[in-house]
This record gives structure tokens, C-alpha cells and sequence, in this order.
């Protein structure tokens, strides 16, 4: 099979215009075609490193038929899905905003689309309007988790996606997240600094008393949360969580190690308690990301928030 070479990416390697051009084909397969030589130029297997400008003709021993996808389950090619969000969208950066129950990338279940799964999509469906110059793979640069609502950053180059992955992790994206926690917290604001570590049966657990010591020399897993108080209710606090580390299941970790779990959690949740008027879904909203100066305008994003979590703040006003 040819592979077409479109001149607007001849300074990209092999491999990363091979991203480009089969956005809905992993990463991981498509290095494991040049690992069985299944890429060719001129005859020979060709190196994934290799500049494109470097190259006369493409091939690929076989069809894309047997190679798997990123597409889940139930995934459809009409639109992005109901609840799916574009907040933002330039040449650098995808802003979203998705419902609670969608996962970001893929996940274990394989049932229902994902949101990067949509967005493949939506490129895909695109490149019938467009000059081959304009396509772009999306590409993810961090996750919130699949029963989380609110925003996520997709990066669209190789460029953004190197920068972007490298402000998450060193910590140099600002992040506030939305929350209701059972119990009514008194002080105004507190923080939780504790290391987050791999339990049992997908859980995380907060290693209390395990001596963190800040992220200067911090052990392993180490992470840290500010929780802020916004309203207190009969039983429930709504606060804004900004987690300063980024560890898995963090702020829902931190939450329940302060006494104040989520007053919707399936794995971190009070065991017992009424439940939340109007929500029967995770109580986490990610709100806001706001990026670094080095970044051109806008660097800030917000997800609104969703009519669920908005009823479930009425009903506690009212105290329903």
C-alpha cells in the first residue's frame, strides 16, 4: 500500500507524520509497524526517526485493515456526542468540556466512546473540507478521571504536545477543581500534604503519618491539595480544590483522608450518610486550567458548571 507525502509535513519523522496521517490508530501500533518492517522506503524497512524530507516514497507492507483503533464501543460518526463540549480550539491547543462517565482516552471497558475518540472523529469527518496541510492529530497531555465532569487540554502538534505534557508535570499549571464533601468543614481553608499510593481492587490510599516533607524532597507519590471553602450546607461543603501535585484520584484521596470524602463516591465515599439531593454522580467538577506566562493568549480555561451539579447546589440552599 503507498502512503501519500504531503509536502507541509516534510519536517516531521516518519513516524509522526504516520500519527498524523492515521489519527485513529495508537501510537504503540504504529511504532510496532516499523518494528516488523512494515514500513518501507525504497524496499528497505525504514528507521521511525528518519525525516520525512529525506524521503523519495512511502510504503506499508499490508492494509490498515488489521490494525487496531483508539474507537470504543458505541461510538458514533454523527457529531461529537451529546455532553461533549469544545470550549476553545486554536493551533496549539483543544479545550474541552465533558460530562461525568466519559473517559478521556480509552479505557478497560472498551464501552462508549471516549473523548479522544470524539475528537478523532470529528477530525476525521473534517478532512473532506480541508487541504491536507490542516490536518492534526490530537494528542493527550494529561486526564481527569471517567467519572469527573469538566475540562480537559488536548494538545494539537507535536510542539504543544511537548510543552503542554511538560507544564503539567512540573507542576506549572494552575488547577481548580469544583467539589461537595459530606460534613460541614469549619475552617475557611485547609490543606491536605500527604503521599497518594496503589491500594487494593483499583483504589488509591493516603499514606497519613508516612512523613512528607514538601515537593522539594518529597518521597514518592507524594502530593498536596488546598481546599477552600465556598458555601456550607446542612451536612455538605461546597469548596474549590486545587491540587498542586497531580497524582491519581488525589483530590478525592485527600478529601477523604481530611474526614470530608465526597458526598458522592463510589470508592471513597462515607459509608454512611443520606444522599445528595439531585446528583447521583461523582461531586467533582474540573473548573479551571490556567497555563504559564510563556504562553500566548488565552492561557486561561473554564468548563461552566453542569446542570446537575448546579441543582444539587440548589437543593442544598434550599435544604431539600
Amino acid at each position: 500500500m503507498k502512503i501519500p507525502i504531503h509536502e507541509s509535513f516534510r519536517g516531521f519523522t516518519i513516524a509522526e507524520y504516520l500519527c498524523v496521517l492515521w489519527p485513529e490508530r495508537p501510537r504503540r501500533v504504529i511504532d510496532d509497524l516499523f518494528a516488523r518492517g512494515r514500513i518501507r522506503s525504497g524496499g528497505m524497512p525504514s528507521s521511525p526517526r528518519r525525516i520525512l524530507e529525506n524521503v523519495s516514497d512511502l510504503e506499508l507492507v499490508g492494509t490498515l485493515d488489521d490494525l487496531p483503533t483508539i474507537f470504543q464501543k458505541g461510538g458514533t460518526d454523527e457529531g461529537i456526542s451529546p455532553g461533549i463540549q469544545i470550549l476553545h480550539e486554536d493551533e496549539r491547543i483543544a479545550a474541552i468540556s465533558k460530562p461525568s462517565g466519559v473517559p478521556v482516552i480509552p479505557d478497560r471497558s472498551r464501552e462508549g466512546e471516549s473523548c479522544l475518540g470524539l475528537l478523532t472523529r470529528h477530525e476525521l469527518r473534517s478532512r473532506a473540507e480541508k487541504p491536507p496541510e490542516a490536518m492534526i492529530r490530537y494528542r493527550t497531555v494529561h486526564r481527569i478521571d471517567r467519572l469527573t465532569s469538566g475540562l480537559v487540554l488536548f494538545a494539537r502538534t507535536p510542539e504543544s504536545e511537548r510543552r503542554l505534557s511538560a507544564d503539567f508535570e512540573n507542576r506549572r499549571v494552575q488547577k481548580e477543581y469544583l467539589a461537595i464533601l459530606r460534613g460541614v468543614v469549619e475552617p475557611a481553608t485547609f490543606a491536605v500534604h500527604c503521599p497518594v499510593t496503589p491500594g487494593r481492587k483499583g483504589k488509591m490510599r493516603a499514606a497519613v503519618g508516612a512523613g512528607a516533607v514538601g515537593p522539594g524532597g518529597s518521597p514518592a507519590g507524594d502530593a498536596i491539595t488546598d481546599f477552600e471553602v465556598i458555601e456550607r450546607f446542612d451536612g455538605f461543603t461546597f469548596v474549590r480544590a486545587r491540587p498542586l501535585t497531580g497524582r491519581t484520584h488525589q483530590i478525592r484521596v485527600h478529601a477523604w483522608a481530611a474526614g470530608y470524602p465526597l458526598a458522592v463516591d463510589p470508592l471513597y465515599g462515607a459509608k454512611n450518610g443520606g444522599p445528595l439531593p439531585g446528583m447521583a454522580r461523582l461531586s467533582l467538577h474540573a473548573r479551571r486550567y490556567g497555563l504559564p506566562e510563556d504562553w500566548d493568549d488565552p492561557r486561561a480555561f473554564e468548563s461552566p458548571i453542569p446542570e446537575d451539579f448546579a441543582s444539587a447546589l440548589e437543593a442544598l440552599r434550599r435544604g431539600i
